[in-house]
């Protein structure tokens, strides 16, 4: 399990696969404090997503961090070519709040990691959601079954991999 922790979400993957999956509304049920930053907020261009993201936003669970130092981001885009601007902003909040990313993206994944953060993604969420009695077994397998569907870069090896630990495990 974790313990109450403050997070960068890379936004444009994770928040839109827990939109795409039904699952924004059950993330906010962890026992998290989330941050994003104003970038990430901005590529999220599909106007429901918009509508979702900012309800979460006026209640105030999704908080954005604006206090980032451009200069210190524009020197992680120089480092990290392969990144974003929004990314490296993700990166940038990491590390002055010492807090865990959540991301779906490979490049700022393998690169966070690299550089001594603990990274989390869809399937922790999910699994987390199942172990904290959010999701039946049955509705975690139905989620991962559909994120398998509705994205093209989901972790396909790992999701069937998960599915076969849930569906060892006793049912929920």
């Amino acid at each position: 399990m974790h313990e109450k922790n403050e997070i960068a979400i890379k936004d444009a993957c994770i928040l839109i696969d827990l939109i795409d999956l039904a699952l924004l509304k059950e993330f906010f049920q962890l026992d998290l404090i989330v941050f994003t930053t104003p970038q990430v907020i901005n590529e999220i261009t599909d106007e429901n997503q918009k509508l979702e993201v900012n309800q979460f936003l006026d209640k105030g669970v999704l908080n954005i961090d604006a206090e980032g130092v451009f200069e210190k981001i524009q020197d992680l885009v120089e480092e990290f070519s392969t990144l974003s601007f929004a990314d490296c902003s993700v990166i940038e909040v990491a590390e002055r709040r010492n807090a865990i990313i959540f991301s779906a993206d490979g490049s700022l994944r393998k690169i966070s990691k690299k550089q001594g953060f603990t990274v989390r993604g869809t399937l922790w969420i999910i699994k987390e959601f199942y172990e904290k009695n959010i999701l039946t077994g049955e509705e975690a397998i139905r989620k991962l079954e559909l994120y398998s569907e509705i994205n093209e870069r989901a972790p396909r090896k790992e999701i069937n991999k998960l599915i076969e630990e849930l569906n060892k495990k006793p049912r929920k």
